[in-house]
């Protein structure tokens, strides 16, 4: 009986190949390590979801609709995200919330030069405050005091005045509806307000606890230096 012996020679040598290659996804798979999630920066961030005011009405807000998967370093396309997550009976809040709605509106590309075009013409930045209600007395939130806070409208109050008296101007970034503290304790925030830079691809990129000594906007330009993101002048 005659033989195919180039036959089997192909055969043989396809086995190997194929062995070769799943002894190389199995290597791949336990020698590399996925980034961690957390909240530390380099570590990718937790999920945050949940009902969205944005100054028309509640919507649902996932994090992940606003990520760019492939995103790498330098590419100056992506869309970066301030995360605040503050309490509308805090006062720390109250005390920062004139200054951190002008740095989103900065970003965010609202404020306007002389001439009409964005005082920023660098990464688009968005910006998203998670509302949460603190076990502390006192602190009774509600969505009418998230709304409340965010337009200075309404009567409602926010740590004992009326949140419409704050400084400052309305809010023009997204509010998320986290009275239960899910969010929260996803992120395992230990008081308000903390606030959060993450990159287009989801990974923490600044943490202000970790730069105390760095207001969010310090930390936006340093980052966008760093990865030579800085418009031309």
């Amino acid at each position: 009986m005659k033989q195919n012996t180039e036959a089997d020679v192909r055969t043989d040598t396809a086995i190997k190949i194929l062995a070769l290659f799943f002894v190389a996804i199995i290597f791949l798979a336990f020698t590399t390590s996925p980034i961690k999630t957390g909240t530390k920066e380099g570590e990718r961030a937790p999920p945050l979801e949940g009902m969205m005011y944005n100054g028309s009405g509640w919507t649902q807000f996932n994090m992940d609709d606003y990520m760019t998967t492939n995103w790498t370093v330098g590419d100056a396309n992506g869309e970066w995200l301030v995360v605040e997550f503050m309490d509308t009976d805090c006062t720390f809040c109250l005390r920062d919330a004139d200054e951190f709605g002008q740095v989103a509106d900065f970003f965010m590309k609202i404020s306007k030069d002389t001439d009409g075009t964005p005082a920023w013409n660098g990464p688009t930045v968005n910006f998203v405050a998670s509302a949460t209600e603190l076990n502390i007395k006192g602190h009774d939130s509600s969505r009418a005091e998230i709304i409340s806070f965010r337009d200075k409208t309404g009567d409602s109050s926010c740590a004992g005045n009326a949140c419409s008296s704050r400084q400052g101007s309305a809010h023009n970034f997204m509010y998320v509806d986290d009275i239960d503290q899910e969010n929260m304790q996803e992120w395992k925030i230990p008081g308000t307000p903390s606030y959060f830079i993450i990159q287009p691809d989801g990974i923490v990129a600044w943490v202000h606890s970790e730069h105390p000594q760095e207001k969010v906007s310090d930390g936006l330009f340093r980052l966008f230096d760093e990865q030579g993101l800085m418009p031309n002048e």
